[in-house]
């Protein structure tokens, strides 16, 4: 059975995957949702290509049960969810704070039931 990290790590790199093919086929809409000047567009394209390969990325080291990788995207998506917060984007803040913390709780979980195991 995947680890419970390895099932966050996967499901936020599918939904990065997901938003960022919906943004650079949708892109209007992306930038309505974010509240976005028309003028952004640019850099709404680069940060949905970003999403995608975040995508692959994150579902690669899920496929690997990188656990360092997990580790280390805890603290970053806490910081992007601060950061995105304080632009105004509370429902993409919510989901990077809420995916960081489900997978910091899954690590420390994990860890618990290996030690358990290893009793």
């Amino acid at each position: 059975m995947p680890s419970i990290a390895r099932i966050t790590i996967i499901a936020f790199g599918l939904t990065s995957f997901t938003a960022g093919i919906f943004t650079l086929y949708n892109p209007d809409q992306s930038l309505q949702l974010l509240d976005l000047p028309l003028a952004a567009l640019p850099a709404s394209r680069a940060n949905a290509l970003a999403a995608v390969a975040m995508g692959i990325y994150y579902t690669l080291a899920a496929y690997q049960d990188n656990v360092a990788f997990f580790t280390c995207t805890v603290p970053m998506r806490l910081l992007t969810a601060t950061v995105f917060w304080a632009q105004g984007w509370y429902a993409a803040s919510l989901w990077e704070g809420a995916g960081s913390i489900t997978t910091a709780i899954a690590l420390g979980w994990d860890k618990t039931r290996m030690k358990r195991k290893d009793e």
